[in-house]
């Protein structure tokens, strides 16, 4: 868990470097280290398993530059 400087919440990190999960103040009951690290947890298995794509676009065979 990462204590944001410049904005409110947190940034709760996983197993890739490269996946974060934004965890505003107002989201947790409880705001202690766990409670906000299993929160965000909870969330990104949430985007995980939960949500459908809607849209895609791909412009790998188009003649303009992406």
């Amino acid at each position: 868990m990462i204590e944001l400087k410049d904005s409110e919440g947190w940034v709760v990190t996983g197993h890739h470097d490269d996946v974060l999960t934004h965890v505003g103040p107002d989201e947790p009951q409880d705001q202690s280290q766990i409670a906000v690290g299993l929160f965000g947890r909870s969330k990104r298995h949430r985007d995980g398993t939960e949500l459908n794509v809607v849209h895609v676009e791909d412009k790998r065979g188009s003649a303009e530059p992406a």
